[in-house]
């Protein structure tokens, strides 16, 4: 049986765009991202990488490749079967929103 979203014992995965408030507000960000990684994602000079989040803790970063048609992930590291698959539907709904729509023959602009 599919657990629904949200219930007890889901999984919940998302992928965080750069500067995101979730990595910026807080003075220690030990709840959120490993130690052993916090400079994979604030890399230094202000940037802030956009991260993987899986359960509240950033599990990689993501970055957009092949023209921005692909979403490429930097997982820390190996994933389990379940959040791999979560995180392969999240990389592919956010490269559908960030992909413009494709043009129509005789659309008028």
């Amino acid at each position: 049986m599919e657990e629904l979203p949200g219930s007890p014992g889901a999984r919940d995965v998302r992928m965080l765009p750069a500067y995101d408030n979730y990595l910026v507000g807080y003075r220690t960000r030990e709840l959120s991202v490993p130690a052993a990684h916090l400079g994979r994602v604030w890399p230094g000079g202000g940037v802030i990488r956009p991260t993987v989040v899986a359960d509240g803790l950033t599990i990689g970063t993501w970055a957009r490749r092949d023209a921005d048609r692909v979403v490429q992930v930097d997982a820390f590291a190996p994933l389990s079967t379940q959040v791999q698959v979560l995180v392969d539907a999240e990389a592919s709904a956010v490269s559908a929103f960030c992909s413009p729509p494709p043009e129509r023959a005789g659309a008028s602009r």
